[in-house]
């Protein structure tokens, strides 16, 4: 893996898989050491031990600063694209908090984002599905644990949601809850595990 993820130049029109994309991976932030920190620097791409783009980017406590050029196609002209993500973090069961990216466009907290055109979004928003076998396991988990939220919380949209449904029996909703963080946390290793695999292909 070089840089913040691995994965092709996105050709704009080809069809579109999570392997073939422009990764950023809130794991390999943390692996290196600047979450939390005032880093800077710039980072690259490889695919088959090729350079395959390069990009500058700024941490800052809340957010990261992407700084790129980006194009369609080989007629267009380089454009500059300065594209800030936002980080949210949940409370791990053992202590300490586990960090996550905050989707720019549906705000939903992800461990990766891909560039899908232009800008770094989640999977669903970049309309590109897992290439592995896992995916359909992992859709039904994540159903599963929406379905729990939609139940449980007064205001759940695109895998956000903090208040306790009014009228449900707080004995019901720490049950729930509890359902709920369990599949919450198997989304989210499942998630590194496939990415992982991913990568040693590369």
């Amino acid at each position: 893996m070089g840089g913040f993820g691995s994965g092709a130049w996105t050709r704009y029109g080809a069809r579109q898989t999570l392997d073939s994309l422009r990764r950023i991976e809130i794991t390999f932030l943390k692996k290196i050491g600047v979450l939390n920190s005032s880093a800077s620097g710039t980072l690259s791409w490889t695919r088959n031990g090729e350079s395959n783009g390069l990009i500058n980017y700024q941490i800052h406590p809340a957010y990261i600063e992407l700084n790129f050029n980006f194009r369609r196609g080989d007629r267009e002209e380089w454009q500059p694209v300065k594209q800030r993500i936002n980080f949210d973090t949940t409370a791990c069961n053992f202590g300490g908090v586990r960090h996550w990216f905050l989707c720019p466009n549906c705000y939903q907290r992800v461990g990766v984002l891909c560039q899908g055109d232009k800008l770094f979004l989640c999977r669903h928003c970049c309309k590109v599905a897992y290439s592995s076998q896992n995916e359909s396991g992992l859709d039904r988990l994540n159903s599963r644990k929406d379905k729990i939220a939609k139940k449980i919380f007064e205001d759940y949209h695109n895998g956000r949601g903090w208040l306790k449904k009014k009228g449900m029996h707080q004995k019901m909703f720490d049950l729930l809850y509890v359902q709920y963080r369990q599949l919450e946390y198997q989304s989210f290793v499942m998630q590194e595990d496939m990415f992982d695999r991913v990568q040693r292909c590369f």
